[in-house]
């Protein structure tokens, strides 16, 4: 099976088989760079180059928001009518919770000046603390939450305002 994702920054080309052995995922139609096994409840093992982790997976809708070594990814179908339209398709400069969770750290506090990657806020999820990222190089405008506050999915965190050129 073959799938195309988007992240905040990039296309993915992903191909996914089944073999006796679990799965294999190749990116961009590379080598073969990780091989999974589901342990169940969106839970899976992953094996590569040697090493082990285990990852989690939840899925709504066209998204996937894959949660592996502290980090939590967003996945989507791109779609072929808005991106081209939209450079990154990922919603703008504004940092919503993709999951119920508690804000464990603020890391960034209004008019700060942040670099897209930044780490911003950490938030734990599923029992795994995850940093998240500036989306944009920009300042940030608005702070939504504060340490210790339990949010629910899609509620507002962090708003950037992006830097303009001139």
């Amino acid at each position: 099976m073959q799938y195309t994702y988007r992240t905040a920054e990039e296309l993915y080309t992903v191909e996914v088989q089944n073999g006796p052995d679990g799965w294999s995922v190749t990116l961009d139609a590379e080598q073969p760079v990780v091989e999974a096994r589901t342990l169940g409840d969106g839970q899976w093992l992953l094996r590569s180059g040697g090493r082990q982790v285990r990852a989690w997976v939840a899925a709504r809708g066209d998204e996937r928001f894959v949660f592996i070594d502290g980090h939590a990814l967003r996945l989507r179908l791109p779609d072929p009518d808005t991106d081209a339209e939209e450079g990154t398709g990922d919603g703008g400069p504004n940092i919503i919770a993709i999951m119920p969770g508690k804000v464990v750290k603020v890391l960034v506090a209004p008019g700060a000046e942040v670099i897209a990657g930044d780490p911003v806020l950490v938030m734990e999820s599923m029992k795994m603390e995850t940093e998240l990222a500036a989306p944009i190089s920009g300042c940030v405008a608005v702070v939504h939450v504060v340490e210790g506050q339990t949010v629910a999915q899609n509620d507002p965190l962090i708003d950037v305002e992006p830097t303009t050129g001139g």
